[in-house]
């Protein structure tokens, strides 16, 4: 993603971190800074905003920086949240401050809000790549964050990720699962006719090339949709079974995480997927006569 720099060098950080940013921020934010063992920032000339104000500027950078966020799902399960940023943008001897931040609050498939995550060098390496091949795809077909996302041209992929991204935002296991399920469905669905026998088979189907026990993972979505149902119609879970919600959760997601980086990785995957609806039916017909 352009601008989009991290890092934990303490030089760096001294150095953009300076004696006008601590009188802007004040006392209390800039310890917060200081104390975090890596920040993200970026730093260009002020002909990349030219004419935009510090504000506008801020906003741009902060969608870039949401877009990526929102990718690093992919890598592995997070809660990454942007609670402030400040913008300096420099004219002469005029010197604009602005501030806002990510106003969405995310938490682990588990539910659990404050864990610390690690991102080494390679998977930041990978983020950055996916992050750039997937919103580039996401653009081409018309299914970026700007565009509507119930009209019939957006893709089934960018879909998938919408719900996705609800389901991060979501702060109960519960309802997170039906939104990993929502998100399978607009990947494998193609009517409501036996939606959750066909759905769990060809999802099933589809992960057994990939080293996974095809019954296992029939009753495993099965099971998902089973909590999905309750939670959709509004009926209540046997206390039993909602100790289990929490790990559920964690398996949907990582199940949702699999699936998608299988289809994003294989152009031939992902044109089936994204392609005429009767072609991905003969498809998964081909496999299921044919295995």
């Amino acid at each position: 993603m352009p601008l989009v720099n991290i890092t934990n060098d303490p030089e760096i950080i001294k150095d953009i971190l300076n004696q006008e940013f601590i009188t802007t921020a004040g006392t209390i934010e800039s310890s917060h800074f200081k104390d975090a063992n890596h920040i993200i920032y970026s730093e260009c000339d002020d002909t990349f905003f030219q004419g935009l104000g510090s504000q506008k500027a801020l906003a741009v950078w902060l969608h870039w920086l949401g877009m990526l966020i929102k990718d690093a799902w992919l890598i592995k399960d997070h809660a990454i949240e942007c609670d402030i940023a400040y913008c300096n943008m420099k004219s002469g001897i005029v010197s604009e401050w602005s501030n806002n931040s990510i106003r969405l609050s995310s938490s682990f498939s588990s539910g659990v809000k404050f864990k610390e995550v690690t991102f080494s060098l390679s998977e930041l390496a990978e983020l950055e790549e996916k992050s750039f091949k997937l919103q580039s795809y996401l653009h081409q077909k018309s299914s970026s964050t700007f565009n509507e996302f119930v009209d019939k041209q957006f893709s089934r992929t960018g879909r998938a990720l919408r719900f996705i991204s609800a389901a991060r935002t979501e702060c109960h296991p519960a309802i997170k699962i039906s939104h990993y399920c929502s998100a399978l469905e607009s990947l494998f669905s193609t009517d409501s006719s036996e939606l959750v026998h066909k759905l769990s088979e060809r999802i099933a189907i589809f992960l057994k090339d990939y080293g996974y026990d095809p019954c296992d993972i029939f009753d495993e979505i099965k099971s998902f949709y089973g909590i999905r149902s309750k939670v959709t119609h509004g009926d209540s879970i046997q206390p039993k079974k909602i100790d289990k919600i929490p790990n559920l959760s964690v398996r949907c997601d990582e199940l949702t995480r699999v699936i998608l980086n299988i289809i994003l990785n294989n152009d031939e995957v992902l044109k089936v997927f994204d392609g005429k609806k009767d072609d991905f039916e003969k498809h998964f017909k081909n496999i299921l006569l044919n295995s």
